[in-house]
């Protein structure tokens, strides 16, 4: 991998020479036609002026080659040359950059793995045998089993022992074999109709990247807005890479946005030399160019203009990647966890689509904002790119010589993508419109997806004849199904956790803690726990986990499931800190490695630490505000969730008061760990589950009839106030 890049560096020092010499042919043939005649002693400024542009991108071209020979021969590489050059691989390696560093020492199993892959697999090994032979829960038996099978895919997550797709395949093969559940049952979870959702919208994704729909909408914004001052460039590539990845996958924007960007800000680098060289030269000619070197102004052979243009791309690459994850936030479809919360049995109902945008899309967009303040005092405030209009309009005609001119194919891949986020915000509607002689709805968001996703394989090609808008070969080739495995595996460990009961007995020790905090207190602690495990883990993984345990505290502590789970969810794109913490972030560092500087961790580390505190506070205030204002999520314990098929819950006729709200009926948890049937309010009191679930809070029909007195409590303290023998209500 190295010689092949010292080959390719050395071939851009040759490109390079060879337009260096030809600009020094072309300055003395100036020359010498100025001499000659005075008719051609005007025209030989200009071609002075010229060729010493050519000289100067000649220079630029040495000096970024001479960078990539120094890092192909060096054994301490920056992390963005570890990285893979084939966007391709470099679609895996933003979900696993530690399993695909080429550069990397592998001294273990015949060059196949790293020290670090060998201690994964050594803990996981340690840890089995510990949850093997010690039992840790012992209130259910098949617990200690699970809490295996998540340290094991834990610890191979983390150490990036196996690729992570292939990981996600270990609660499938595990959990059967520790006898948890049956392979039927770990199988149905890996493709379930959240998959068939991801898989219709990531169609429409690939579609969106065949025909480069994201970077002709990016450089016609550039053209009304100008490409001169640094602050309204990050802004438009921030604002345009948020947009498109809350419908759109992270990578997928970040892999069609970034080419542009370092194609821009090579070109900015390239006139900040000439400018410099032009001033060096009229310094020399005053005597001073000794003086500046020696005060600094040249420092590292740069000028203040080019280290001014470095400093902003790095600000400007880091802006494509926090607005793609901020983006994500906003729907259901941006991330893999908003998906798979969607999918929690206890929740299902009530993550709609529309619901969730109304809820997410302030938390989005204030961390879009803040992301945005952050990058602009620390890159761009005050900076000045030496670009023109015709540089744009070159990046236009690239554009076109590959795909033409705006075609019909874009302009129905767009109205399709539209039509998805139209249909998805009506499918309340819509479901209420198809349904069973029931009245239980039919449709769903999968059918939804997977029909606009067959219209890309129906509607014919208008640039490529004889071919629809979107091939197979093509979709195949860019379909992310790893991503697909990985919230198959997601799903199939949250079923592990129900058949094992490890959410009960985790939930169950969560959930005593749940009611001794304030609301407001306790989305800041889940908001600020998941956002320092992402950061070791990535958000798929603590998503799978996190989310059952959650669903089961708020059983336990019968508590609105809204009010511990949606922070929970929000907080796994808080991921700004390290270049591993989310894919949008690897991509970017991979894709600086075509600047001259590329990205190092600190880059990441300095705008990232207090960008995750602070988006962290106010997701954790912005959630619990929008939670209550969309979900009602200060509500006691709800009647859809106490029907949902997860939850071992009965609907109890018994008035009082529950955090504060006047009820007449209310959850009752049963308890598991009773022989006779009897259930649990928020209270603390036992009831009996028959005499509670029977009972008419109302009295009988016939007025005559004395109404039956409100049950009794079998267990617990004295009846809250407002609760009565009086049946009226």
């Amino acid at each position: 991998e190295r010689c092949r890049r010292a080959r390719g560096a050395m071939a851009q020092a040759a490109e390079a020479a060879g337009a260096m010499s030809e600009a020094a042919n072309s300055m003395a043939a100036g020359s010498c036609s100025s001499a000659s005649a005075s008719s051609a002693s005007s025209a030989a400024p200009g071609a002075g002026q010229a060729s010493k542009k050519d000289l100067a991108r000649g220079e630029s071209l040495v000096s970024r080659a001479g960078t990539a020979l120094q890092r192909a021969a060096s054994v301490q590489m920056q992390r963005a040359s570890s990285l893979p050059d084939d966007d391709t691989d470099l679609r895996h390696a933003a979900s696993m950059p530690g399993l695909m560093d080429v550069d990397a020492d592998r001294p273990f199993c015949c060059g196949l793995w790293k020290t670090q892959q060998l201690v994964g697999i050594i803990l996981a090994v340690v840890l089995a045998v510990v949850f093997l032979s010690v039992r840790v829960i012992k209130s259910y038996n098949k617990a200690d089993a699970m809490l295996v099978v998540v340290f094991v895919t834990g610890c191979f997550w983390l150490f990036e022992v196996m690729p992570i797709y292939v990981t996600a395949l270990m609660p499938m093969v595990l959990m059967p074999l520790l006898e948890i559940t049956s392979t039927q049952i770990a199988a149905s979870a890996y493709w379930n109709w959240v998959s068939m959702l991801f898989v219709g919208a990531f169609l429409i994704d690939v579609a969106m990247e065949h025909v480069q729909l994201p970077r002709r909408i990016l450089i016609n914004f550039l053209l009304k807005t100008g490409i001169a001052w640094g602050g309204s460039v990050l802004a438009v590539f921030m604002l345009v890479a948020w947009v498109l990845s809350m419908v759109c996958s992270d990578i997928a924007i970040t892999l069609m946005l970034a080419p542009f960007a370092t194609s821009l800000l090579n070109t900015a680098e390239e006139e900040a030399t000439l400018l410099e060289g032009d001033q060096g030269a009229n310094h020399a000619e005053q005597g001073g160019l000794a003086s500046a070197r020696t005060t600094g102004s040249f420092e590292d052979g740069c000028g203040p203009k080019v280290r001014e243009v470095r400093k902003f791309g790095a600000g400007l690459m880091l802006g494509i990647a926090y607005a793609s994850t901020a983006g994500g936030i906003a729907t259901t479809i941006g991330t893999p966890a908003n998906a798979l919360l969607s999918g929690q049995a206890l929740v299902e109902t009530q993550v709609s689509f529309a619901a969730w945008f109304y809820f997410a899309l302030p938390i989005s967009a204030c961390t879009a904002v803040l992301a945005f303040i952050a990058l602009y005092f620390g890159y761009a405030r005050g900076v000045t790119l030496p670009l023109s209009h015709e540089v744009l309009e070159g990046e236009r005609q690239n554009l076109e010589s590959e795909m033409g001119k705006f075609s019909m194919d874009e302009m129905l891949v767009g109205a399709i993508q539209l039509l998805l986020i139209v249909l998805l915000c009506v499918q309340p509607l819509i479901n209420r419109v198809v349904t069973n002689p029931m009245g239980e709805p039919l449709s769903g968001s999968a059918t939804t997806a997977c029909l606009c996703a067959m219209l890309l394989f129906i509607l014919p090609s208008q640039v490529r004849r004889g071919e629809s808008l979107l091939t197979w070969r093509v979709a195949q080739e860019k379909l992310p199904w790893g991503v697909l495995l990985l919230i198959g595996g997601g799903f199939s460990m949250s079923n592990g956790f129900t058949q094992s009961g490890l959410d009960v007995a985790l939930g169950t020790a969560v959930g005593q803690v749940i009611p001794k905090i304030p609301p407001l207190a306790l989305h800041f602690v889940i908001v600020f726990g998941v956002v320092v495990c992402i950061q070791m883990m990535n958000s798929i993984a603590t998503a799978a986990w996190v989310l059952p345990v959650l669903a089961s505290a708020s059983l336990s502590s019968v508590t609105n499931p809204m009010q511990i789970m949606l922070p929970a969810a929000i907080a796994c794109s808080f991921s700004f800190l390290l270049p591993t913490a989310s894919p949008a972030n690897a991509v970017i560092l991979g894709k600086s490695r075509d600047l001259t500087q590329p990205l190092r961790i600190r880059d990441f580390a300095r705008v990232g630490l207090p960008l995750t505190v602070v988006a962290a506070a106010l997701g954790a205030l912005l959630s619990y505000g929008l939670a209550e204002a969309v979900f009602q999520a200060s509500e006691p314990f709800p009647i859809w969730a106490c029907n949902a098929p997860s939850a071992n819950c009965v609907w109890a006729n018994v008035p009082g008061n529950v955090e504060g709200f006047q009820v007449q009926g209310q959850a009752c948890i049963v308890q598991d760990d009773t022989n006779d049937m009897t259930c649990k309010t928020w209270d603390g009191r036992s009831f009996n589950v028959s005499q509670v679930t029977q009972w008419n809070p109302y009295g009988p029909d016939d007025a005559s009839v004395e109404p039956e007195p409100a049950p009794e409590p079998t267990a617990g303290g004295p009846a809250p106030d407002g609760d009565s023998g009086d049946a009226s209500p």
